[in-house]
């Protein structure tokens, strides 16, 4: 189903009027962009659009005469609920995912560093590129037993020393207080793993 995402909007109104805050945040997002809405939203929005035309009798490619039947009907308001209900944590975790997305572009921009930094700036950490070094060269140790092929050893060699580099430079920018400090995990990223424990 090829989907206008930037004819959301009206169906989004018709939406929350009907009691869905979170459907409706959802179409609003994905009605952000023409081309297609970012994603996971991209993935979800077409099942949720085929769920609202199941539930009020309508065409899920004709979102404008999706969003009349919705505001017409006066007795809508249950079964618009029912299909939010079920996407409610899809939905929910989508949002949290785009907003992430949304906020780290607009950190990243706003950063005051050189375009050539932010064209070419790369979030590798210290502990990830030690560990990558490490398991590199176990893996070379494993496959001079047998039971792997091997490296290349001039690739070896490359990759080695590139992993070096990184973990180098970034634990010098972390000990010198210049790297930017982020948690392990975002925000968003945490109430996603939260919800998916509750359950």
């Amino acid at each position: 189903m090829q989907i206008d995402f930037s004819a959301l909007a009206p169906l989004a109104a018709a939406v929350e009027k009907a009691g869905a805050p979170i459907l409706a945040a959802a179409l609003r997002a994905g009605s952000s962009v023409s081309g297609a809405a970012p994603f996971p939203l991209n993935l979800l929005l077409p099942a949720v659009l085929n769920g609202l035309a199941d539930a009020v009798g309508g065409d899920a490619s004709d979102l404008g005469a999706l969003a009349d039947k919705i505001s017409a009907a006066p007795d809508i308001a249950t079964k618009i609920q029912a299909v939010q209900d079920s996407h409610r944590d899809d939905l929910q975790n989508a949002l949290d995912m785009a907003r992430l997305q949304v906020d780290q572009n607009a950190a990243y921009l706003s950063a005051d560093m050189p375009i050539w930094a932010k064209i070419f700036f790369a979030g590798a950490r210290p502990l990830q590129m030690w560990l990558t070094g490490p398991a590199l060269t176990l893996y070379q140790v494993a496959a001079a037993t047998g039971h792997f092929a091997p490296l290349d050893p001039s690739s070896y060699a490359v990759m080695a020393a590139q992993f070096a580099m990184l973990a180098g430079a970034r634990t010098f920018e972390k000990n010198a207080g210049i790297a930017s400090p982020a948690p392990f995990a975002p925000a968003p990223v945490r109430r996603i793993l939260a919800r998916k424990a509750a359950k």
